[in-house]
């Protein structure tokens, strides 16, 4: 077997195949871009798969941009990896311990032998990912319980182990949260937001429904820092997030795009609608007032400048997130405390 986990007859064939469509699609040849169309032509992830169809069907051009945002969807999440196998080691231990315990009772184990099969195989999978992870521990923690109810001589001996599978469980759901939650706000973080934009781009594509992103930056930040120290500079953070939650609903998307910035992923939403919202909601940011810890002493109030640009079937998610950012910057130019959209910029 290949390290990729195929026969050597077909490594081959997959290996000529993905440098034959790197050569037509005028893919740059080196190991990142190999391990993408290598997968493509294996057919081992269907989601990628999708998508380099996708674009080829929209007649995309694969330049070293669009392979990065390829290559960093599909194989690269290393925190993500990190919490996995320290979650699959430990488990395996309890696993043993489990084992171990119906083994020396000696009860019919049939169904819950499935189980624990189907969690073996499911950890030793390189592919594996957080969302199936959690399902293999779901499917785990019933049949464990099940197990409970077998054998009373079980009880107490599988109720450890049954808690810290539950733990388990409870510690990924955590660690996963906070990977996409921005500590200082409690909003979606920039990784967060990045898989959202990258989500939503996907279903534009596939459903042919507009989609549109705003970038948001604090206006003069700087002065509120240097002015008032950092504990009202987080402040203004905070009050910045808050208006977000209190006015991005549904299937909109706000995050802390970083420091004093924040974007908004608008799924199905015109170019003149998101321009719209945008003026709506920064009119309300300059309606809130930030007062001191007291409560009593008003500091300051809060404008910002947005920036809105509507996705183009096809293109780069890079390209997108430049074109809001160029309105943002004509926003700051021209006086701050306004909305520009992508149409405004020359």
């Amino acid at each position: 077997m290949s390290e990729y986990g195929h026969e050597h007859s077909r490594a081959k064939e997959y290996t000529d195949a993905a440098f034959s469509l790197m050569a037509e699609l005028g893919v740059v040849s080196h190991p990142d871009n190999f391990q993408i169309f290598f997968t493509y032509a294996a057919g081992t992830n269907s989601e990628l798969c999708q998508m380099i169809d996708i674009l080829r069907s929209n007649h995309r051009e694969f330049d070293e941009l669009q392979c990065e945002e390829i290559h960093t969807r599909f194989f690269h999440d290393t925190r993500e990896s990190e919490i996995i196998e320290r979650i699959s080691t430990d488990l395996r231990t309890q696993l043993g311990n489990i084992l171990e315990t119906v083994q020396k009772v000696g009860v019919d184990t049939q169904q819950y032998s499935k189980a624990l099969d189907h969690f073996c195989t499911y950890v030793g999978d390189k592919d594996r990912d957080l969302s199936n992870l959690e399902q293999a521990l779901h499917t785990l923690l019933g049949a464990t319980r099940e197990m409970e109810g077998v054998n009373k001589v079980l009880e107490n001996r599988l109720h450890s182990s049954s808690s810290e599978i539950s733990k388990l469980r409870e510690d990924m759901e955590n660690l996963k949260r906070e990977a996409m939650t921005d500590g200082l706000t409690g909003i979606a973080n920039r990784k967060a937001f990045d898989a959202k934009l990258r989500d939503g781009v996907m279903m534009t594509m596939e459903e042919g429904d507009p989609l549109c992103l705003l970038l948001l930056d604090i206006d003069h930040f700087k002065k509120f820092n240097d002015t008032h120290g950092h504990q009202v500079g987080d402040q203004v953070i905070r009050l910045m997030a808050e208006s977000l939650k209190r006015n991005v609903k549904g299937k909109d998307t706000a995050a802390r795009y970083g420091g004093e910035e924040f974007a908004i992923i608008l799924p199905s939403t015109s170019l003149d609608r998101a321009t719209l919202f945008a003026d709506q909601l920064r009119r309300y940011i300059e309606s809130r007032r930030v007062v001191s810890r007291n409560g009593h002493t008003t500091v300051g109030k809060v404008t910002v400048s947005i920036g809105a640009a509507e996705f183009r079937p096809g293109e780069p998610v890079a390209k997108l997130v430049e074109r809001a950012d160029q309105a943002l910057y004509f926003a700051k130019a021209n006086g701050r405390n306004q909305v520009a959209n992508e149409l405004q910029v020359a």
